[in-house]
């Protein structure tokens, strides 16, 4: 078991086991952003991503249940009450799930296809994952693998409405409202991540911890893509660009 770190060391270990873990972009993620997914492509990229999105009740509800701080309880809340639409209490943004809809249907895709879509397998499982993760660790790796996305969140949000803008005209720039709530709001998000890391992780048996759990949400994200790839997008892509995106030499 690695030594007792003090907080930012633990902070900056954390993020360099996450960079380690996975050193490149996920091809999904490389393409999209390079502008190199078709229509189709994206459209199955959205129907499967909504999975996670419909569910997300699911792992937040148990942080904020699990979580014994009534002031964290509160911020906990309050990113609830976002998920579920701020408009609830006067705010701009309906849902971020209708927020998705919205995005796929600037796609192409109906309204009801979307919403009765079965997902892949694989991605079913990667939810039930992480579900699973957040009910078996302790409440604050529970919130601390918010890392991975929300700790990101708002580089990541940018980066993929820009290239969406950039590279796929096509979509209406009001079906990218998704991107836009979460460059605002997954500031704060990570922030309260990082500060429960600190504060409550300072333990040799929860940074282990920590590690692990932060190492198998990145897992579980790589496999949903995995999964979309795989079915969609790999068996139509030129040899070349396989060996560019997946990084091998061969």
């Amino acid at each position: 078991m690695a030594e007792l770190l003090p907080p930012e060391e633990l902070i900056a270990d954390l993020q360099n086991a996450l960079q380690q873990r996975h050193p490149r972009p996920h091809p999904v993620r490389q393409l999209l952003l390079s502008g190199r997914l078709t229509k189709e492509q994206l459209q199955w990229w959205a129907r499967n991503q909504f999975h996670e999105f419909r569910n997300i009740h699911r792992f937040f509800g148990v942080r904020y249940q699990k979580c014994p701080i009534p002031e964290l309880r509160r911020m906990l809340l309050e990113n609830m009450v976002e998920e579920e639409g701020e408009d609830l209490f006067g705010g701009k943004y309906p849902s971020h799930r209708e927020l998705w809809v919205q995005f796929a249907e600037g796609l192409g895709i109906a309204r009801d296809d979307i919403l009765n879509y079965e997902p892949l397998p694989g991605t079913r499982a990667a939810l039930e994952m992480y579900v699973s993760l957040v009910q078996q660790s302790h409440w604050a790796v529970a919130i601390g693998t918010g890392l991975v996305f929300e700790g990101g969140g708002p580089k990541r949000m940018r980066e993929e409405r820009e290239a969406l803008e950039k590279y796929y005209p096509w979509i209406p720039a009001t079906s990218l409202d998704f991107f836009r709530a979460h460059e605002y709001h997954d500031e704060g998000h990570g922030n309260m991540v990082i500060d429960v890391i600190k504060k409550h992780c300072m333990e040799e048996k929860l940074q282990h911890e920590m590690r692990e759990a932060v190492r198998q949400r990145a897992d579980i994200m790589w496999l949903q893509n995995d999964c979309i790839y795989n079915a969609f997008v790999r068996p139509s892509l030129p040899a070349e660009t396989v060996r560019e995106i997946e990084g091998r030499r061969e």
